[in-house]
Formats: C-alpha cells, structure tokens, sequence
C-alpha cells in the first residue's frame, strides 16, 4: 500500500507546474499581491467526456492522430474542443489500487509547510482588467497557522525560499477579474513518506480568478515528462521491479503530448484545482 501511495504521489504531483518561462534567481521581495495555495485537488473528468481542463497543444486529437498519440481529447465543460488531461483516465485505476488517500497527503504537505508555494502579481494597475501582469511562483518557507476547516489561514507571513528559483510569466493578461499565464516553468520538490520527488512541468497554463479579500481560486495544467517521472520511480526504495515496470506502461500507454520524431508521445496531461489565501513575504534585509 505504502508503495503504491508513493508511485501515485510521484505521477499525480509532477504537473503541479512546468513551463518554458524563466526559472531564475528568486527575487526574495514582497510582491504587490502574494497569495498562499491552501488546497490542491485534481481535475477529473465527468462523465461522457467532459473535464475543466485545458488544451495544451492546439490541436483537437481523436483516436486516428498521430500527433496526439492516437488519444482522443475530451470536451470542456462549455463545449471547448481539444482538451486534455490524460491522466484522468489513470487516476480512477490507481485509486482502486490503494492511492485514494493522496490527496490529504498532498493536503498535508501544505499543511504543515512542507509545500508553501506562492502566488504573487506585480503591476497590477486593475484587478478587472488588465493587459499585462507580472505573475511569479515561488515557495515559502515557515509553519502556517491553520484553521478549523482544515485550510491554511488567510494574512500569515513567510519567508521565501532562497533555495529555489522563481517561475515568471512577465505579461499575464487579466480579462473579467479572471487572470491567464502560460508558459511557465516550475521545479517541484515533494516529501512523502521520507522519499523526495523532484519533477517540473512544462508548458502549464494557470488561470485564476481574483476574489474580492485578494485571494484566488483556479485552475492550472500540464504535462509532465514521462521520463522524468520514470528516473524517479527508479530511485525509490524497496518497490522491487513489477511496480515500476507497471508505472512504466501505464505512463507510454497514455501519454499524450509532445511526440518525439519516433511519434511516441513523451509527456503526460493533467489538471488540478487550488485555491490560495492572501499572504505577505517578509521584506528582504540588507547584508
């Protein structure tokens, strides 16, 4: 059971964040808006082929394309083509096996500070609309304080991290009080049960809504590589070989994106909800 939680914590947290923006020095300053995630749940698929996900290639794949690695996309909830979560078609399998208490592990890790990532919004001149933010993703360090709904409490203040870099999308549109970004690029660092996942997402697109008190609820999606998420199975203890060579064909068998020139897909969709409560970073001092 432990080994299965394990493998499905390493395949369902590797799309928190990935991209192709800038993941460089972290600026360790407070941000004009600063919000903590309190809560990440994955977005399943509802029934006959409906999932709030997003398309993340740009193209409408059925079972005849090559491109898509013959994975049909689903529909979204307002009837957008193209969309794709693959791994909504993988999780409700590995939950049978013993996975299901994933995500209060994942709850968990927020919890207790393990995974304080940060959302913070620079130059935002309109919370309505506006046609160019900053949008940079960090992590925090410190103990938050949580409430009796089992959530992080909102106005607390951390540290960031200086030991890891920071994801920038350095013009974020904002359209209805709905804000946009993509790509960008997040390395995630995972501690569950003493083992450490280190994964990064690519090519993700976040879209969050700006809440009145200043915290946020959204979405964000992505793919991850499956290769990457392979080199990790591979190094966790005491799993034996049928796990990971069971890990390895459920990942060729639906991964979806980024065809190599083989044709073979190298990375896997997935979609997650969050919400984030407001939050401050102690302002950098001068050495």
């Amino acid at each position: 059971m432990r080994s299965l939680l394990l493998l499905l914590a390493v395949l369902l947290t590797a799309p928190l964040f990935h991209g192709c923006t800038s993941v460089g020095e972290p600026e360790l300053g407070p941000a004009d808006e600063l919000a903590v995630l309190r809560e990440l749940r994955f977005v399943r698929e509802e029934p006959e082929g409906v999932s709030d996900a997003f398309d993340l290639d740009g193209r409408t794949s059925d079972e005849d394309d090559a491109a898509g690695c013959y994975h049909p996309d689903v529909v979204g909830l307002n009837g957008e083509q193209g969309i794709d979560n693959a791994f909504a078609n993988v999780l409700p399998a590995l939950e049978v096996a013993g996975g299901a208490a994933i995500e209060p592990l994942i709850q968990n890790s927020i919890n207790d500070g393990r995974l304080l990532l940060m959302i913070g919004l620079d130059g935002v001149d309109d919370r309505v609309d506006d046609d160019c933010v900053r949008l940079r993703i960090s992590r925090g360090i410190g103990e938050p304080a949580v409430g009796g709904d089992g959530l992080i409490l909102p106005g607390q203040t951390f540290d960031p991290d200086p030991s890891r870099g920071e994801s920038i999308v350095e013009c974020a549109t904002i359209e209805g009080g709905v804000l946009r970004g993509s790509p960008f690029s997040l390395r995630l660092e995972l501690n569950i049960f003493d083992e450490y996942i280190d994964l990064t997402m690519l090519d993700s697109v976040i879209e969050l809504q700006l809440l009145p008190e200043y915290g946020y609820v959204g979405r964000m999606g992505g793919g991850v590589d499956i290769q990457e998420v392979k080199d990790n199975v591979a190094t966790l203890d005491g799993i034996g070989d049928e796990i990971p060579a069971l890990m390895e064909t459920i990942l060729d068998m639906n991964a979806d994106l980024a065809p190599n020139d083989l044709g073979y897909c190298t990375q896997l969709s997935v979609a997650f909800y969050f919400s984030a409560a407001p939050a401050f970073y102690f302002a950098a001092t001068a050495e």
